[in-house]
């Protein structure tokens, strides 16, 4: 398992589902989104989790992200990875 992945999220309405080993389509998450910039002499990277009361959550998203920050609760749209990556199809503010 990926270090900061957990075996499950909690999917809108409760219901839970493993991430590992199958693929998921149309799960949707919510929780706190988490942003982190890795900054190094060859350049800069954003990575992005959902935090949720199952744990924290990697995420790939498909798109240009839109302005949030950490600490933002959204609403997640997407599918799970083999590996415990969720790939967001959409996202938006879950206030």
């Amino acid at each position: 398992m990926p270090a900061g992945a957990c075996a499950s999220a909690t999917v809108a309405g409760g219901a839970q589902t493993s991430p590992f080993g199958q693929v998921q389509t149309d799960a949707v998450l919510e929780g706190h989104l988490e942003v982190l910039i890795e900054d190094s002499d060859r350049g800069s990277r954003r990575l992005y989790f959902l935090i949720s009361n199952d744990g924290r959550v990697p995420l790939r998203l498909t798109a240009d992200p839109p302005n949030l920050t950490t600490g933002t609760r959204v609403r997640l749209r997407g599918l799970w990875e083999a590996d415990g990556t969720f790939v967001v199809g959409t996202i938006e503010r879950a206030d």
